[in-house]
């Protein structure tokens, strides 16, 4: 059964899209089959993948109003990235939904065939609480905020999770709150401090411990229609949004037990070849956060960075695909 999560927050220009974009490129490019599901009639999600929404034949809207069938409408960016894509014509489309039957129920019902097609089903919301929003949430298993630190996002969260109550309470008994992304941060101000502090103390185990900062080449991938991974895989941005799917595959079990596949691989090597797969791992990250390790800077995203890098390194020693299919045989 695939997980269904939507990214969420009903104001413009936090970096929601960005997030969920870079979220399925980084889990496609990790193996794993990926929807992504553009809910927002601006297109944004569709557009940053490269497609132009204004020339799409179909999209989102033919499925809700069943005039075309699913594979007629997704598209392929890649074997394991596929794109449900939407335009502005969306937008004439949500009065009529308001008045159909089971009105919120439209997405869930359509996306139920393929949940066990994709690991993963990625919803980029629109920025407010509409009928489209009300159909991702029920849609889903989980939901995330996507936070920038500023003052009208920092007030959009109370009803939003007033929302998420009334939603759980009679729309989708199952869904669950799994946690709050920051983006667009600069620390050097005390207004971003400030508002992380917030955001601890009021959602002390929901609070990622990655944070996206702000990054001119994320603005410039979503301008070239590409993933960060794509157009600057050297980059921060690339870097923090690594490092946010990782923690947020943290609690998805296949994930782990390949992490613990290669883990349970490196501690039996010898120690010059651990030593030796260490340095080629620090070589592939940034000089400023090799310099950090250099310096011992004992910070856990640090450590962690570390580890993703020499995975990628043991997956060329030890195939984990190859490990699950004969164990899927077996």
């Amino acid at each position: 059964m695939g997980q269904t999560v939507s990214f969420i927050i009903q104001k413009g220009g936090c970096g929601k899209t960005t997030t969920t974009v870079n979220t399925a490129s980084y889990l496609a490019e990790q193996g794993y089959k990926v929807l992504a599901v553009d809910m927002d009639p601006q297109g944004n999600l569709s557009q940053h993948f490269g497609y132009d929404t204004d020339s799409l034949e179909y999209t989102l809207l033919h499925l809700f109003l069943k005039k075309k069938e699913f594979d007629e409408v997704v598209l392929k960016r890649s074997d394991n990235l596929h794109i449900l894509p939407n335009n502005i014509e969306m937008v004439s489309a949500e009065f009529t939904l308001y008045k159909s039957f089971s009105r919120e129920y439209i997405l869930r019902d359509l996306l139920a065939p393929y949940n066990n097609v994709y690991d993963f089903i990625l919803i980029d919301c629109p920025p407010n609480l509409g009928i489209l929003s009300l159909n991702a949430l029920v849609a889903s298993k989980e939901f995330i905020l996507v936070v920038s630190p500023e003052f009208f996002p920092m007030r959009a969260i109370k009803p939003l999770y007033e929302t998420y109550l009334m939603v759980k309470a009679k729309l989708n008994r199952t869904l669950k709150f799994k946690g709050v992304v920051m983006t667009m941060c600069d620390f050097r101000t005390k207004h971003s401090q400030e508002v992380r502090k917030i955001l601890k103390r009021n959602f002390p185990h929901k609070l990622y411990q990655t944070y996206i900062r702000n990054s001119v080449s994320l603005k410039e991938a979503s301008s070239h229609g590409k993933s960060i991974f794509e157009y600057h895989p050297s980059s921060n941005g690339s870097f923090d949004y690594q490092n946010f799917v990782e923690e947020f595959l943290r609690d998805h079990e296949p994930a782990q037990k390949k992490k613990a596949f290669y883990e349970e691989h490196f501690q039996q090597l010898p120690v010059d070849e651990k030593t030796e797969i260490l340095d080629f791992a620090k070589q592939n990250l940034s000089n400023y956060n090799r310099s950090r390790l250099d310096e011992e800077e004992d910070e856990p995203i640090l450590r962690e960075a570390l580890i993703l890098e020499r995975n990628k390194l043991l997956e060329k020693l030890f195939p984990y695909r190859e490990h699950s299919m004969s164990a899927k045989g077996k």
